[in-house]
């Protein structure tokens, strides 16, 4: 079978670079293959037990495919021959293609803790069938353990919060959940809600053991103190699946992802890698970092389809700018670019400006809360803008996607000063 291009992945990196080729390329054919019947839609897997009650109100619909008249193929491909640019699937289909883009995503992070084989410990898998088990096990357990307060972590915590009878702990090894992403009064204000939602945080602590005879039946801390625990939730992150690009002869980053050009092309010719499979550059200072975002995917799916067949200067990867949000208990709050305990570990020289106010003019309107921000910049004449932090209301998405467009856009803090904006 011979195609023109050809996708190896479901998730959103795929799908959008799908799309994004056959709108630029309408002649083309364009043919997208992934190994499972059912893809589940990223970061909607943490709300399938309460807020969505479901995993089929998850499923990201195969509908804007075949609306776009792109090929679906079910399978798992198993070899890709770039000197004949051919692809072989499991059951020995070959596909010919003349530019290939891989989107194969990422897996679970594991760590070596004894008693992780136990049954009652569980993965984030992007799996249908999995998350199907997953949730049922969920609702029938008592006492939940979830390992690590990232993003992921923290937000499985809230929404199992809401079912009742549940009991919740998250075990973080860092000072603070989120800490990674926000500084320390942000971070403490997410610890606060969850508290308030009765979930147990135990912080600076590592697991010794999970014990258990066949399933799991409590959790050892460092420090000796045990934690029952009937179901265990393992949420540090994840790694790429460069698997299939090793054995290829694909360049790999010292940090796990396929190495790119700022085209999303790979050391081989017509050969690209998007998404969490892909390393990512820092967009300030120009370091690979490991960002596994579907809004960072799907920005690298429309470089890479866009300079498929000629290089458009204007849909270049100039690097990554992380952009990271949440809502817990009713506060959303979040980061872009550089927090203040980054631009220390940098060694940059910084400024920053931070206020509290309300969203509402005057403040005694009904439904007005505070918003809290802060913003990095730096201390040249230039006081180009470089990160913020913002918590209130659930807007403090939209203007998060503000200050990251600022960033790009290379702001300064003088250019605040002169903004038009409504009030």
């Amino acid at each position: 079978m011979k195609t023109d291009i050809l996708i190896i992945g479901g998730g959103p990196a795929g799908v959008v670079a799908g799309i994004t080729a056959k709108k630029h390329y309408p002649s083309k054919q364009v043919t997208l293959v992934r190994k499972e019947e059912k893809t589940v839609i990223p970061c909607g897997i943490p709300y399938i037990f309460n807020r969505l009650d479901s995993v089929d109100k998850n499923l990201m619909p195969d509908q804007s495919l075949l609306n776009n008249k792109i090929n679906l193929v079910i399978g798992e491909v198993i070899e890709i021959k770039p000197k004949e640019k051919q692809i072989i699937l499991k059951n020995s289909d070959v596909f010919d293609y003349d530019k290939l883009i891989l989107a194969l995503g990422s897996a679970p992070q594991l760590i070596p803790i004894p008693g992780i084989e136990k049954e009652g410990v569980w993965l984030v898998k992007k799996d249908y069938e999995y998350l199907e088990k997953f949730r049922e096990a969920v609702l029938k357990s008592k006492n939940v353990i979830i390992i690590g307060g990232g993003f992921i972590g923290v937000e499985f915590a809230e929404e199992l919060s809401g079912i009742k009878n549940l009991n919740i702990s998250i075990i973080e090894k860092l000072d603070h959940c989120l800490i990674t992403n926000l500084d320390e009064e942000f971070a403490l204000a997410v610890e606060e809600k969850l508290k308030n939602r009765g979930i147990k945080i135990f912080t600076g602590k590592t697991i010794k053991e999970i014990g258990g005879k066949e399933k799991t039946e409590y959790v050892e801390l460092d420090n000796g103190e045990k934690l029952a625990a009937d179901l265990i939730i393992l949420s540090i992150g994840a790694r790429p699946n460069i698997e299939l690009a090793q054995k290829t002869g694909i360049k790999i980053e010292e940090k796990g992802g396929i190495m790119v050009d700022e085209y999303m092309r790979t050391n081989i010719p017509d050969i690209f890698a998007i998404g969490d499979c892909a390393q990512t550059r820092d967009f300030i200072t120009n370091k690979n970092i490991p960002i596994m975002l579907a809004s960072v995917a799907a920005t690298e799916a429309r470089i890479a389809a866009n300079n498929l067949y000629q290089i458009e200067l204007i849909r270049e990867n100039k690097g990554t700018i992380g952009v990271f949000s949440t809502f817990v208990d009713g506060l959303a709050l979040g980061a872009v670019g550089l927090t203040e305990k980054r631009a220390k570990e940098e060694k940059i020289d910084y400024l920053v400006g931070e206020a509290e106010a309300f969203n509402r003019h005057p403040a005694s309107l009904p439904r007005t809360e505070k918003i809290k921000v802060k913003l990095i910049f730096t201390k040249s004449s230039e006081g180009l803008l470089l990160g913020g932090e913002i918590m209130g209301p659930e807007s403090v998405g939209e203007m998060l996607n503000i200050l990251s467009m600022a960033i790009q856009q290379k702001t300064s803090l003088f250019d605040f000063n002169t903004w038009q904006i409504a009030t």
